[in-house]
């Protein structure tokens, strides 16, 4: 991916660990490993409830959401960190990008967290939210570089409004009286429900597609297939959060226009799968299949998870119901574990050293994947202990941990004399 790299120890200045992404990939990586840290330790008990009232309750909900908030800036920062490797941005907002998204990503994490503790708690809520979006925005009026740069440029308009759509659950929390009006319904109605779903995938999709551009040009291809994914890739991105936002906040009739972007990223991606199995590696491998066959799965819950088109299966009638928590769990960490699996397929090749304890923990976060899936799988078919769901997210965290371990980061040789 990068022509020339040194490492960063030599780069001789803290102003080297903002723009080569180090801040940010620290911050992404450290947030990952404590979410999966906490996901071991509270799935079991939140899978141990079956009635809808314990369900829907604030401290529930808002622990389930504090730990996906995590985890989703965690790899909100990972993706920052790739971009600023990237030489399409000056070095000097590059520092100042590294620094509002560090700083906002961790305030809205943490904003999650003093909710419970404190009154002003959501402020830190949207000060996090004001600081991504305003780093995202700007990015997206600045000069971009390189070859790539079409397609970055309307990857950042994406992730500023996922920002801004975070900016405006913050007001919620602050001003629910002004924010929320009675027609947006409760937290489990739908139209939250694709509000939250439009805010992940206004994130997770253009991660998806930047995944998808570093394997291209790293393997150097340039197929009219390759192309053809690129940009199924990129207009799912756009399209799901906007058709979720707009449906959410105008006619919910819309979702049913969801099927196009559903429809484009699937094949984007089944794109990548035949890319790797070609030419990827092992890991690539894995990532790639795990991500495709759980988009096949969501495209298939989409189907009625939003009353309609389809009926909703008989058995899972209510959204608080035992096997469709499962099947939402399922999908969302499965697509999220086949991202870690790239980034860590991409964190190799940034790596001076790769240690027997990184092969080691790499060999434990994909048992942990297999794990954490097929355990979900059989405790919605058979009656197994309910700690078994923290087996998985347990040896992930452990593997991710060991990964770690590992050799500095790496940051371009042509930034060293800017620096």
């Amino acid at each position: 991916m990068l022509n020339s790299i040194i490492t960063i120890r030599h780069a001789g200045s803290l102003k080297a660990l903002f723009a080569s992404g180090a801040f940010n990939r620290t911050i992404g990586w450290s947030m990952l490993i404590v979410g999966m840290g906490l996901m071991a330790l509270y799935e079991p008990w939140i899978f141990s409830m079956t009635d809808t009232w314990s369900l829907e309750m604030n401290e529930v909900l808002q622990l389930r959401h504090w730990q996906g908030v995590l985890l989703t800036m965690g790899l909100l920062q990972l993706a920052v960190g790739y971009i600023l490797t990237k030489e399409v941005f000056a070095v000097n907002f590059r520092v100042v990008a590294s620094v509002l998204t560090g700083l906002g990503s961790i305030a809205y994490a943490g904003g999650h967290v003093l909710i419970y503790l404190l009154a002003f708690g959501e402020s830190f809520v949207f000060i996090g939210s004001l600081f991504n979006l305003i780093a995202f925005a700007l990015a997206s009026q600045m000069e971009i570089g390189g070859s790539e740069a079409k397609q970055i440029r309307i990857l950042l308009y994406v992730l500023s409004m996922g920002m801004a759509l975070d900016l405006v659950s913050g007001l919620v929390m602050l001003y629910p009286d002004i924010f929320q009006p009675e027609w947006l319904g409760g937290q489990s109605g739908v139209r939250l429900r694709m509000l939250r779903l439009a805010r992940v995938a206004a994130i997770a999709l253009p991660v998806l597609t930047l995944l998808f551009f570093d394997l291209t040009y790293r393997l150097k291809i340039k197929t009219r297939l390759a192309k053809w994914g690129n940009w199924c890739l990129i207009g799912g991105a756009v399209l799901m959060p906007l058709t979720l936002a707009v449906s959410c906040f105008t006619l919910i009739s819309l979702k049913y226009f969801l099927v196009v972007p559903a429809t484009a990223v699937c094949l984007g991606t089944w794109v990548g799968c035949h890319i790797v199995f070609r030419y990827g590696s092992l890991l690539e491998r894995f990532g790639w299949i795990v991500i495709a066959l759980s988009l096949l799965m969501g495209m298939l819950m989409g189907m009625y998870a939003f009353d309609g088109p389809l009926p909703v299966p008989s058995g899972i009638d209510n959204y608080q119901d035992l096997t469709r928590r499962l099947m939402r769990m399922g999908h969302a960490t499965a697509i999220m574990y086949g991202m870690l699996a790239l980034f860590f397929a991409e964190r190799r090749l940034l790596r001076t050293t790769w240690s027997r304890i990184n092969q080691c923990g790499m060999w434990i976060f994909c048992g942990g994947v297999v794990a954490a899936i097929s355990l979900l799988t059989a405790f919605a078919i058979f009656e197994l202990a309910v700690w078994c769901l923290a087996i998985g997210p347990a040896m992930i965290c452990v593997g991710m941990i060991l990964i770690e371990l590992g050799g500095p980061s790496r940051i371009p040789a042509t930034d060293n004399a800017q620096l």
